[in-house]
């Protein structure tokens, strides 16, 4: 695998707004990434349990269980650990989400190329 070029890099997005789910979903598989989407924190948990994705994308404020929370569990599992890309419109969660282990953060909105971006970066972090 060459996470550089994302070929099959795989990445689960963790995303409420099912609208920007299905958009930021399409932006990723345009450029060769694999992306499954579970649309809150709960669901992104389980399906990071079965899937086992190089890396997750998720928002932070999400209902269920929001996306510091998702962070902050996952942290707490044992290694390996899927490096996680945190997304918000809240600075301050973004610093949070950096405190609990997020390997990038970006401000919403975000452009694809910069996730497209941090993704790669993510996925060449170990956990």
């Amino acid at each position: 695998m060459n996470a550089d070029s994302g070929e099959n890099l795989f990445v689960l997005l963790v995303e409420d707004d099912r609208d920007l789910a299905e958009v930021t979903q399409a932006a990723l598989q345009h450029e060769g990434l694999h992306v499954a989407v579970a649309y809150d924190g709960r669901e992104g948990l389980e399906m990071a349990d079965r899937l086992h994705p190089q890396v997750i994308v998720t928002d932070l404020v999400m209902p269920v269980v929001d996306g510091l929370e998702l962070i902050k569990r996952l942290g707490e599992r044992p290694p390996p650990r899927s490096p996680v890309v945190a997304v918000s419109a809240v600075g301050s969660r973004l610093r949070a989400a950096r405190e609990l282990g997020a390997a990038e953060v970006l401000l919403k909105p975000v452009d694809p190329l910069d996730l497209l971006h941090s993704v790669r970066k993510a996925a060449r972090t170990v956990h």
